[in-house]
């Protein structure tokens, strides 16, 4: 059996000789381009295209690093380009916020009322508060110039006022033409807050004339400069700290909203020390603010202060004066430093710079 076994394995000489050329064949084939490749001559690659695109990259990034970096110079809000509100160092969505603000009607009469812009962060704020240079409102607006030179105050009835009346007090023309197309529709104002509702009448002039209105009176035979008697010995002043939403809303401009926001404002403030701070509540326009001052009264000046050894993060950024980052710096302080000893103590964290808003809020403060 191992003889047949072997028999069976055996080559003859040409069998093994045409093994043997196969083989080589095969190993020729399949090792021939590995060796073409040893053999042909090595060529030096081009890399200078690929090092000047890398370099043009670079530059770039790097001009455009350059550009990025905020700029700081005067500004007025009310002017300023969305080109310069970026160069300044706001982002492109806040700067179009501001744009789009101004382009509704929306104006900044003091520099504090640049903070109102929702979204805008207190660290971007404060540093361009130094920046912000305001002109007057007549500079800035020719047409509401015009318009508070020929305006009159005098009363007057909206169902019978003619054009040339409503034109009298100030209003303007779209506005004026709204009421009479109202008017001619069928339409009637059967109380003071109906006049509100004309659609492009500003807050500001239904506040400068609310006092005005005389609905049922005819306003040819009023007299000019002489309001409403039946209207203004109806509002009597207000103490700031202790009117609630009734008696705010017995002002005029103040409607029951706008009294439920103040009375908010006052008491996330813990209380009023001064009257012009009514003034710095977000969304009350200063035109209904200088109508509604003669009105306010400021006797009880007793204030809610926040204790700084056990106020948490959450309850200091709900005060209408400090943002959530100035509250966090608060607490860190304490925490890292152990209790507040005095509220001058504040003044040691680093970042508080701004003097003026560290006297406006050391007030509110108090150490146990």
């Amino acid at each position: 059996m191992r003889h047949h076994f072997f028999h069976y394995l055996h080559f003859t000489r040409k069998e093994r000789n045409g093994t043997l050329a196969l083989l080589l064949i095969c190993i020729l084939v399949f090792a021939a381009p590995d060796i073409l490749r040893r053999l042909r001559p090595k060529g030096a690659t081009d890399f200078s295209r690929f090092r000047q695109e890398i370099r043009a990259f670079r530059d770039s990034i790097s001009s455009r690093t350059a550009a990025s970096e905020p700029q700081l110079f005067y500004f007025n809000p009310n002017t300023a380009s969305l080109e310069d509100f970026m160069r300044l160092g706001l982002s492109q969505k806040i700067s179009a916020m501001i744009c789009k603000y101004r382009d509704k009607g929306g104006q900044f009469r003091r520099p504090e009322d640049f903070k109102k812009i929702w979204g805008l962060p207190a660290e971007d704020f404060e540093r361009l508060l130094p920046y912000i240079r305001m002109e007057t409102l007549e500079r800035e607006m020719p047409e509401k110039r015009w318009s508070s030179r020929q305006a009159e105050v005098f009363s007057f009835d909206p169902n019978t006022a003619t054009e040339n009346d409503l034109q009298r007090l100030g209003l303007p023309q779209w506005t004026v033409q709204s009421i009479l197309r109202y008017r001619s529709k069928g339409g009637k104002f059967r109380r003071v807050q109906d006049f509100q509702k004309i659609f492009n009448l500003s807050e500001e002039d239904f506040a400068r004339l609310e006092p005005y209105i005389n609905i049922g009176a005819t306003a040819a035979a009023a007299q000019p400069g002489a309001p409403a008697a039946s209207k203004w010995p109806a509002k009597k002043p207000v103490d700031i700290n202790l009117a609630d939403v009734e008696a705010w809303n017995t002002l005029p401009g103040i409607g029951e909203k706008r009294a439920q926001q103040l009375v908010n404002y006052r008491e996330k403030l813990g209380g009023f020390l001064s009257i012009d701070q009514v003034g710095q509540m977000y969304n009350l326009p200063d035109s209904v603010f200088q109508a509604i001052r003669p009105l306010l009264l400021l006797e009880n000046r007793d204030i809610r202060k926040i204790n700084l050894n056990t106020v948490s993060v959450t309850d200091l950024d709900a005060h209408p004066y400090f943002s959530r980052k100035q509250a966090e710096l608060i607490v860190n302080f304490r925490t890292q430093h152990g209790p507040y000893h005095s509220v001058e103590d504040i003044d040691k964290i680093i970042p508080f710079t701004d003097k003026v808003w560290l006297a406006k809020v050391k007030v509110y403060l108090r150490v146990d």
